[in-house]
């Protein structure tokens, strides 16, 4: 329970993070969207306020500009966008009459501020909001009507407000859009990342819980059989040699057991590297077959071998062999007398295979998938009269993953198991 408090607390702390993360990064994308948008609409704003500027400060030449915003007579401004207003030195309007008596009305309460000359800055009244640009005019000038003033450029912005209001509120919406869409995200990403967790917390208590099972069982044999040992204190060792020869069968068990827990955990932790050589079939796994040719003998069952003459490929010498002793004692243990047990290497230009077969019961197809599971068994009883602890077909898929290669059990008709090991004759990047 601990455990699992331990990892939805984790998975709280992800998704949390997470979700901050992406929430964090939609606002700031969101501001600095929002702040270019703004600044590209005063910009361009400016940039008018500019030449205008640049217009009404142009010296005379004796030629008239045909762009000017209003033309030698006192015509009106081009628009109500863009309006001048002509302070003189004490600060009155004096252009009332270019302005006209509506714009007059607008803009007469204006007064003039000398320290925002030469400054961009943004005006609010109760007409509308203006971008404002305050221009001393020289003497020089070519409009008598501005030469020698204060000029204050404004330029309606009520267009670009409305859109910058209107960007503001879609761009709101898109965020809280967003942060919905970052809490699913979130959320989803959370879960994912914790399953690898989850799943290596789960093997590992189930790797715990079985191997205690596993050990438990020899324990407990040998424990009662030294109990027993111990209330018959005259008797002999010829009286009690079954006894003692369970002790020994059990603790042979428990070291070949405590043999395999160490190779499982070493292969978790990556700590075994293999060393792979280029090694000849017929020489690395012909020794190791040989024994076997006499097991069979003694249990009255068929035994065959064939190795390619001259075949060879770079592999673990140590390790294959551990593999081809898994895999046999698994087909001696399955069969009965009169059945068959045979070992086959075929090789092609890019990969070999090891073939070890029996004639004994068929695995079920719902079996096929889960053998290579540590401690599982197709037949608990079974396995345990034989011996087996459920960790052999576990290493054996071990060994030939780290070889980079692939491991799979076929049916052999009318009954029997085959088990193909495919590896790769040379080593990646070779």
């Amino acid at each position: 329970m601990n455990a699992d408090k331990g990892i939805k607390r984790q998975q709280r702390r992800l998704f949390v993070g997470q979700l901050l993360s992406f929430a964090g990064l939609f606002l700031v994308l969101g501001l600095i969207v929002f702040f270019l948008y703004e600044r590209s609409v005063y910009q361009d704003i400016d940039h008018t306020l500019e030449q205008q500027k640049t217009m009404i400060i142009k010296p005379a030449t004796g030629m008239t500009t045909p762009n000017a915003p209003r033309q030698p007579g006192g015509s009106r401004p081009i628009s109500f966008r863009m309006n001048m207003v002509v302070f003189n030195k004490k600060g009155k309007i004096i252009n009332q009459a270019m302005l006209g008596e509506r714009f007059y009305a607008y803009f007469k309460k204006l007064k003039l501020d000398r320290q925002a000359l030469n400054k961009l800055q943004t005006l609010a009244t109760s007409t509308g909001t203006f971008r404002t640009l305050l221009v001393k005019v020289p003497q020089t000038a070519a409009d008598p009507q501005y030469a020698g003033h204060y000029v204050l450029i404004l330029q309606n912005t009520d267009a670009q407000e409305a859109a910058i209001r209107s960007f503001r509120q879609v761009l709101i919406v898109t965020i809280i859009l967003f942060w919905a869409l970052a809490l699913g995200l979130s959320y989803w990403l959370s879960t994912r990342a914790m399953r690898p967790i989850v799943r290596s917390w789960q093997r590992q208590q189930d790797f715990v819980a079985d191997a205690a099972h596993e050990l438990r069982a020899p324990l407990a044999v040998i424990q009662s059989k030294q109990e027993s040992l111990l209330t018959k204190p005259q008797a002999t060792i010829i009286d009690e040699s079954e006894a003692i020869a369970t002790s020994l069968g059990e603790t042979k068990r428990l070291r070949q057991l405590t043999d395999d827990l160490l190779t499982i955990a070493k292969a978790d932790s990556n700590t075994i590297e293999i060393e792979l050589t280029d090694l000849r079939f017929d020489q690395a796994l012909a020794p190791q077959l040989a024994s076997y040719h006499d097991i069979a003998k003694s249990q009255d069952k068929s035994f065959t071998t064939k190795l390619p003459a001259d075949g060879h490929a770079w592999f673990d010498a140590a390790r294959i062999k551990q593999l081809l002793v898994i895999l046999l004692d698994n087909a001696f243990k399955y069969t009965q007398a009169g059945d068959s047990i045979w070992v086959e290497v075929t090789q092609t230009p890019r990969d070999w295979q090891l073939i070890v077969g029996n004639s004994g019961p068929n695995i079920a197809d719902a079996d096929k998938s889960r053998i290579f599971e540590r401690f599982y068994r197709e037949d608990a009883s079974r396995s345990r009269q034989t011996g087996g602890s459920g960790l052999g077909l576990a290493i054996a898929r071990w060994i030939v993953t780290i070889h980079h290669g692939h491991i799979e059990v076929k049916d052999v008709h009318p009954h029997g198991a085959l088990f193909v090991v495919t590896l790769p004759n040379k080593p990646r990047g070779a």
